[in-house]
């Protein structure tokens, strides 16, 4: 049984929607040493998609674990706010820490392997790259480029080999536009084999329509043989399908992600339909899909409903939109916090006279002394305004003190990433304005802007 690491990248974890759409990564544990490549078409939102995959003599395909892999480094990149190069480096721990899996040594060889895989399969993708406005065609791999050292000869990793990597121009961008959906991380951390997280994830990008992320099916059915050309499973003999298929099925209706898989018919007009958890579970499916493509992890999406009732989280969500109508887009962070305990971002309001609240029978206090006029300390004007803001406008104005001092050292990704460590209580407010305010004070913005990086990265990293 393999080993998960208990660091499995970000706690909230994120998938390129072509590249979950599409399954250019084969599901299967093993291929046999010919495989070479594979081509695949079928319709998709009013368009023949067509895919060709072509590796290479020494490397094969990609398969396995290099789904893994890849999901790591796109959330690598996230993490760290989309930089203009697309690269991302760590070590090769580090690596195996973001994509879930064991550091112990073994998987060392395992990850040269697999970039190798990612970085020399070309993909020729037809009618099917979406960018938010129309169908594209692209040709790319999975990376563009690869820099690494090694301990000696022979050219393998050990744990602290240093490893840059470069997306393509096209998932690059894709990513930066935010053309996204969220990953189940405690689910990816329960399944134990390469193939169920493979299955996961395609099952996962297949409910979306591309052109609307916001819509999901609660029961997907396709021929079976079509499904194992979009799973890459290489022998398409029924028989063989269904047994490639089975072991990650189990895993996924032991986990409660799928609620039932059927098949019908016989050869190649065998059937199947799969049946997600939630359209069973759920009391009110479309609070929870509200949920969840607001980026909250199913788990929690179902803890809320489940606690506060599907009524009072509805309504919650709807004042969340009310309040933000027209601005940007609130992370998940802000919308569980606000769920739990509204009030807190609620404006306050002052009943009529409270600020001049005087009994009519009480005396009133003499004047000793007529005292000359002091002006007021601006300090203590301004931990009086404060105390006066609601935890939302805290947060707002916290943000703005932070851009003021940095600037563009952050980027919009790493501000809307410190936004919603502040909005779920991760970074605390006093702490980071006394970080800044001393930064400016003493002109070490740039070590300031360092420090707050790497807690940016171990907050979504934990």
């Amino acid at each position: 049984m393999e080993r998960r690491s208990e660091k499995t990248g970000l706690a909230r974890p994120f998938d390129e929607l072509n590249l979950a759409r599409l399954s250019l990564i084969s599901m299967q544990t093993r291929i046999s040493k010919d495989t070479h490549g594979w081509e695949d078409a079928y319709p998709e939102a009013g368009e023949q998609v067509s895919v060709k995959c072509v590796g290479t003599l020494e490397y094969l395909v990609p398969h396995g674990i290099d789904n893994d892999i890849m999901i790591g480094i796109q959330n690598m990149f996230l993490a760290a706010g989309c930089p203009t190069s697309n690269a991302v480096s760590d070590t090769a721990n580090g690596y195996l820490r973001w994509a879930g899996l064991d550091t112990s040594g073994r998987y060392h060889k395992s990850l040269k392997e697999s970039l190798m895989r990612l970085s020399h399969t070309n993909y020729h993708v037809e009618r099917g790259w979406y960018t938010g406005k129309r169908f594209q065609t692209v040709i790319f791999r999975h990376l563009h480029e690869i820099v690494f050292d090694t301990p000696g000869p022979g050219g393998g990793f050990d744990r602290e080999s240093r490893i840059t990597v470069v997306l393509p121009t096209a998932i690059a961008e894709s990513l930066r536009r935010g053309y996204i959906k969220p990953l189940d991380a405690q689910l990816l951390s329960a399944l134990e084999q390469p193939s169920a997280r493979t299955l996961y994830r395609l099952l996962d990008g297949s409910r979306i329509d591309p052109s609307q992320p916001d819509r999901r099916v609660d029961v997907l059915q396709m021929n079976l043989i079509a499904w194992g050309r979009r799973a890459r499973i290489l022998d398409l003999t029924p028989a063989r399908i269904r047994r490639t298929l089975e072991a990650a099925h189990e895993e996924l209706l032991g986990t409660r992600y799928l609620s039932s898989v059927e098949y019908a018919g016989r050869g190649v007009n065998t059937s199947i339909t799969y049946v997600f958890a939630h359209a069973v579970e759920v009391s009110d499916p479309a609070v929870y899909d509200r949920l969840t493509l607001s980026g909250v992890a199913p788990r929690m999406a179902r803890e809320l409903i489940s606690k506060f009732g599907s009524d009072a989280v509805r309504a919650r969500i709807d004042e969340v939109e009310t309040m933000t109508q027209g601005k940007r887009k609130v992370g998940p962070g802000f919308l569980v916090s606000f769920i739990r305990a509204p009030d807190d971002y609620r404006p306050r309001v002052v009943a009529d006279g409270e600020h001049a609240k005087v009994s009519a029978g009480a005396p009133q206090q003499p004047v000793l002394l007529s005292l000359p006029r002091v002006e007021v300390d601006p300090d203590i004007a301004e931990r009086e305004k404060w105390a006066q803001m609601t935890q939302t406008e805290r947060i707002r104005n916290t943000i703005l003190l932070v851009k003021g001092a940095f600037g563009k050292r952050f980027s919009g990704g790493q501000y809307d990433m410190i936004r919603e460590a502040l909005e779920v209580g991760a970074l605390p407010l006093e702490l980071l304005r006394s970080m800044v305010r001393r930064s400016m004070a003493e002109g070490t913005q740039d070590e300031c802007v360092a420090s707050l990086r790497q807690q940016l990265y171990a907050l979504n990293a934990d």
